[in-house]
């Protein structure tokens, strides 16, 4: 394994990108565009950089990661070598493009606004920098004045019990930078639906918000309630002898066992409904609907049968067609 930037302090003047995707880093595709490249290494280095990280180590290192990347995919002819050839085309030098390269200098030059390389037998960039670090944070030729700067949003998913959909939860969620943020999901979310949790995002500097997490929320199936929209359907085994005579029985819901009358006569897939029984929302409660199946018992005494298969008027099956 390469040395790590958090724990060895002499990664610092060599490539800080070891097994890393240049345009992962910058977070954008292999088609980007030159502005493109531009716009997200500029986001990044208002997040990454040195004068708004002071004694951040992890975030020094991010920034000449990053720093490294733009500077061999804004280089067109660097660009056009590690599309065909990856990092192997920069082998001949220790570390990768920016082996022997001195971050140090590269962020005194960061921090001035101004264009500069290596030193002291380093390879040197040939990416201008000037035009973004000179205005980056507001600030003139002299150096950064930091601006107050809004956090980022974060897109991130989870999923929950069917219960914690219906009448909400609290979760800890847990960001791939350490970062445990308390969420709460309202009462009646869907599966597939997006929360957008106001500053919950990446933390902002200078005074500035936080921004947002949007949240993807995915639900578990119930092993008998089904949702669809606000309401709620199961499907509910009742005994011949109920069926036939009608019976008082107890139907389950979302809020609880609820005594619902079965008129005698139903037939297997009548549906019956409990208005308000659903899923409640703010913008009101949807029904439960119970569909009739009836539980028919493997054996039964064939006196029984006969007397049963006497009360039909005649064939079941004859007003349906024997093809098309």
């Amino acid at each position: 394994m390469g040395c790590q930037p958090t724990a060895d302090s002499r990664c610092a003047t060599t490539s800080t990108v070891a097994g890393k995707d240049y345009y992962d880093l910058l977070g954008v595709p292999k088609t980007a565009s030159e502005d493109d490249l531009k716009k997200a290494y500029r986001k990044l280095a208002k997040k990454y950089h040195p004068d708004v990280n002071k004694g951040n180590k992890d975030a020094e290192n991010k920034f000449k990661e990053i720093s490294e990347a733009y500077a061999v995919l804004a280089d067109k002819e660097k660009r056009e070598q590690y599309d065909r050839l990856g990092k192997e085309a920069f082998s001949g030098g220790a570390g990768g493009p920016f082996g022997g390269f001195d971050f140090s200098d590269f962020m005194a030059g960061a921090r001035a606004g101004g264009r500069r390389g290596g030193s002291g037998g380093g390879r040197r960039t040939t990416v201008d920098f000037s035009d973004i670090f000179s205005d980056l944070f507001g600030g003139g030729g002299g150096g950064f004045e930091a601006q107050p700067q809004g956090g980022g949003d974060i897109e991130s998913e989870t999923t929950i019990d069917f219960r914690d959909a219906i009448f909400g939860t609290t979760l800890d969620l847990r960001f791939s930078d350490g970062r445990t943020v308390k969420v709460k999901i309202p009462e009646g979310v869907a599966d597939g639906q997006r929360l957008r949790i106001r500053g919950k995002g990446q933390p902002g500097f200078g005074g500035a918000p936080a921004g947002d997490l949007n949240l993807l929320v995915k639900v578990r199936p119930h092993p008998f309630f089904e949702r669809r929209g606000n309401d709620i359907h199961i499907e509910l085994p009742v005994t011949i002898g109920e069926a036939i005579r009608g019976a008082e029985v107890e139907v389950p819901t979302l809020h609880g066992p609820v005594r619902a009358r079965i008129p005698a006569g139903t037939q297997g897939g009548q549906t019956f409904r409990l208005s308000g029984k659903g899923v409640k929302t703010k913008s009101g409660a949807g029904d439960h609907y119970y569909k009739v199946q009836i539980a028919v018992p493997k054996e039964a005494p064939a006196s029984a049968l006969d007397e049963i298969e006497k009360q039909y008027a005649g064939n079941p099956r004859a007003n349906l067609k024997a093809s098309l």
